[in-house]
């Protein structure tokens, strides 16, 4: 993978910050976030390891439970990325947020539908927050959370209460 950070935000749907009502979930429900490998300006999620453009989540070892909104021109690189992150099983949990692009065979398919333990799909559009720290416009597309490895009943039972949640099934 390379090292180059210039993609960070070249794209102005690459600014999207996450809203808190969904980060409060993790939090609560599945007992904390210790790394986020695409941290911005003021945003950091992880409790212990974050991780902006200078730093390059896709160079960082990622640790524990781990939250990733990545820049969204960039979402195959940071996919690739979280799949060999759960095979050298130092992260436990990685809640990976995507367009809900099902039909985008170059990544749903290579990463998502092969690797990922659940997807939830959110009820309407998700509200997300601005670089100003104010809400922004709602996406012209829907969201889904990938989860990579186990969670809580509790986080699976938050995301069916809040959307459409399915697991997957490996074969």
């Amino acid at each position: 993978m390379s090292s180059d950070t210039k993609f960070y935000g070249l794209s102005e749907k690459d600014n999207w910050r996450t809203p808190p009502k969904l980060l409060n979930a993790i939090r609560e429900h599945h007992g904390g976030i210790d790394t986020d490998p695409c941290s911005g300006p003021l945003t950091w999620i992880g409790d212990y390891f974050n991780f902006d453009a200078d730093d390059n989540g896709l160079v960082q070892m990622w640790i524990g439970t781990c939250f990733v909104n990545p820049p969204f021109s960039f979402k195959a690189k940071f996919l690739e990325k979280a799949t060999s992150e759960m095979c050298r099983a130092h992260c436990d949990t990685i809640f990976f947020v995507t367009p809900d692009a099902t039909d985008t065979k170059s990544w749903w398919h290579e990463y998502i539908a092969k690797h990922s333990n659940y997807i939830w799909f959110s009820r309407g559009r998700i509200s997300y927050i601005g670089e100003d720290g104010k809400k922004a416009k709602s996406p012209t597309f829907g969201t889904a959370v990938s989860v990579f490895g186990e969670t809580t009943d509790e986080m699976l039972a938050w995301f069916s209460d809040n959307g459409h949640l399915v697991k997957t099934v490996k074969t």
